[in-house]
């Protein structure tokens, strides 16, 4: 097998064709060039999520065949980029593989290969769920075999059991929402919390229109209205309409929540901060969201989504902005101090 510098390069070179995906804070497709800078150490990852690379990998045989898939967790350095070692760690030993069998034998001295390197991760259920969603998309396939009975559910949810759904069924729904978009308008406020919930964790990963965005917002104020209030319709609400390009709409349903009790929520708070990461670049926001962080949740949890955040150029200016704004509260500045100078010490 000829060595290659990138990984790319080497599954090129054994005549795999590759699709590349980004799981991190939702499930998309990264162009290949994009994929090729950030390997061979030019670029950063263009969607870093905690300090990683979550990345989904299709490699389509030869000749015909099923696909290979892998789940690749590529640690980051303080640039966002690959940190080098670990690639070359991980050619070496593919390169090893690959020169120990025949070529028919491929697919598996690649798997051999991954389940040796220590960088292979599973995906949440409901993430590989729209991840397999997408890839049959992508290879014109037909959606899975539960993808009817979600439909059937939804079209008279009253005489379906919601809890004999296939989450992958879910998944194919959200992938299909533009087909689908009049019976999301007219059932949404009807599913069952947790097929709604299930549905905005696929919904993240779409770019749903304007309607659809609307109608999960007054899914949430409904569920704000009741009582008790379901927080997990909220937070589930913000992750669904978090890749919609209706921004005014969605900026103004996350100011709502961070000036109410949903501020007071961790699983709000949380959502709002992995998933709508771009809307925290505008100033009103990243204030209010930094200060709901500081005032109501814990300093491990504090730390993790800022040092996150700070990974993303557009948004690391609106928020340091806000910390180090002189009206900022009290909570803030000790959180902001505690996370660069670490607890204060106890006599």
């Amino acid at each position: 097998m000829q060595q290659s510098g990138t990984l790319s390069g080497l599954i090129a070179a054994a005549q795999f064709k590759q699709r590349w995906f980004d799981l991190g804070r939702r499930v998309q497709s990264v162009p290949r060039s994009a994929v090729e800078a950030f390997e061979a150490g030019q670029a950063p990852w263009p969607h870093p999520y905690l300090r990683h690379a979550w990345t989904g990998l299709v490699l389509l045989p030869p000749e015909s065949g099923e696909p290979v898939i892998w789940f690749l967790r590529l640690p980051l350095d303080e640039q966002g980029k690959l940190q080098l070692p670990v690639r070359d760690a991980f050619l070496h030993l593919l390169i090893e593989k690959l020169g120990q069998g025949e070529q028919e034998d491929l697919g598996a001295q690649l798997h051999s290969a991954l389940e040796e390197s220590g960088i292979a991760f599973s995906p949440a259920p409901e993430r590989q769920a729209s991840f397999h969603a997408k890839v049959a998309q992508l290879l014109k396939r037909p959606a899975s075999e539960y993808y009817e009975g979600v439909l059937a559910y939804c079209r008279a949810p009253q005489s379906h059991r919601w809890d004999q759904l296939g989450v992958q069924g879910i998944a194919d729904l959200a992938a299909h929402w533009e087909s689908q978009r009049d019976l999301l308008l007219g059932k949404l406020g009807e599913l069952a919390p947790p097929v709604f919930v299930g549905l905005c964790q696929s919904l993240e990963n779409e770019a749903i229109d304007h309607r659809l965005a609307q109608r999960i917002v007054e899914c949430a104020d409904s569920a704000l209205r009741a009582d008790p209030v379901d927080f997990a319709i909220v937070a589930a609400a913000v992750r669904g309409v978090s890749h919609s390009p209706a921004d005014g709409l969605r900026r103004s349903f996350l100011l709502e929540l961070l000036q109410g009790p949903a501020a007071q929520n961790g699983e709000v708070v949380a959502a709002i901060g992995s998933r709508c990461a771009q809307d925290l670049a505008h100033d009103d926001l990243a204030a209010s969201w930094l200060a709901a962080l500081a005032t109501h949740q814990s300093q491990e949890r504090f730390n993790l989504l800022l040092s996150d955040l700070m990974f993303l150029a557009p948004v690391r200016s609106a928020l340091l902005a806000a910390l180090r704004d002189p009206k900022r509260p009290e909570a803030l500045a000790s959180a902001f101090g505690t996370f660069l100078h670490g607890p204060a010490p106890t006599h």
